[in-house]
């Protein structure tokens, strides 16, 4: 990145007909002015979209531009779950609903985008696919570490990457990285530790290792969600409850993304392996069984049992 020099940096160069560039990376357009397709680089993006079928096939223009699609938006999650982590750190957990709710809405698109992929039949998409070989969607490096950050911590998925270590190697910094429920596990017994006794265990544990259930946070979250009930009666209101549903919303819309994720690719290619080798639409079918926060299912055990 370019920047421009400080004044104790002695003269400046020659910059004539160049573009300088801020502080964040931006061009200053001193010679010619932004206009929206130099902003967001549109000609660029409009070049990144390149068939390997030869001719082209119709209906690889649209498989492609879906999956860079959902790379962009998988980039987009992953800056606002590391905002939601942030905000908690702050003890704002309501400017963490904030971005959780944006999270929302992002999966809503990524879930409304499959059906316009089964727009393309299982026929054609068989007239491209080989040249697709060996890249599958399993190498998705952002994918992963959405969900790794979110607590789906499985290092097996380091292998399916390919042969890009410096992918892998990226992919691997987000094992070890404290999830949003982590987050707010501390931020709860940074509150009110008298309110929400936190067991020691809890705030130490190994973050490389899925979430597994805890009777101690089960029962501190039961006791959040019954005060909810206390708010209803003029009581002290508590956004962590807020929280704890914008959590577990985002853990449901995975799931319902993973579910018809599932049915597109067995509509696409039956049961067939995967373009990288995997088992295809066998092991997402196993993922569906996933549970991120299983202390948060368990809370509605509990309510249940009262009710």
């Amino acid at each position: 990145m370019t920047t421009s020099p400080s004044p104790s940096s002695g003269p400046s160069p020659d910059t004539s007909g160049q573009r300088e560039m801020t502080a964040a990376g931006m061009p200053t357009q001193r010679h010619e002015k932004l206009t929206y397709g130099s902003y967001l680089k549109v000609p660029e993006l409009l070049s990144l979209q390149q068939p390997l079928s030869v001719p082209a096939h119709h209906d690889e223009l649209l498989f492609i531009l879906s999956h860079q699609v959902y790379e962009l938006w998988f980039k987009q999650i992953l800056h606002e779950l590391h905002g939601v982590c942030a905000w908690l750190d702050r003890d704002q957990p309501l400017r963490a609903v904030q971005l959780l709710h944006r999270v929302h809405k992002i999966q809503h698109l990524l879930i409304e985008q499959i059906p316009l992929l089964e727009t393309m039949f299982s026929t054609e998409f068989a007239k491209f696919r080989d040249n697709l070989r060996p890249a599958s969607g399993f190498q998705s490096v952002q994918f992963r570490k959405v969900e790794f950050l979110l607590g789906a911590k499985n290092p097996r998925m380091l292998e399916l990457v390919g042969e890009d270590q410096a992918a892998r190697d990226d992919m691997a910094t987000y094992i070890a990285k404290p999830t949003p429920y982590d987050h707010f596990i501390r931020h709860l017994a940074r509150e009110d530790n008298k309110v929400f006794p936190i067991p020691a265990s809890a705030l130490t544990r190994d973050t490389s290792k899925p979430h597994e259930h805890t009777p101690e946070l089960v029962a501190a979250l039961v006791d959040l969600y019954r005060r909810q009930d206390h708010h209803h009666a003029g009581e002290r209101y508590y956004p962590q409850f807020t929280f704890a549903e914008a959590l577990l919303e985002m853990e449901e819309k995975l799931a319902i993304w993973r579910f018809h994720h599932v049915k597109m690719v067995e509509r696409m290619i039956g049961a067939g392996v995967g373009t990288g080798g995997s088992s295809g639409a066998k092991y997402l079918a196993a993922t569906l069984a996933i549970r991120l926060y299983p202390d948060l299912w368990a809370v509605r055990d509990h309510l249940a049992a009262k009710y």
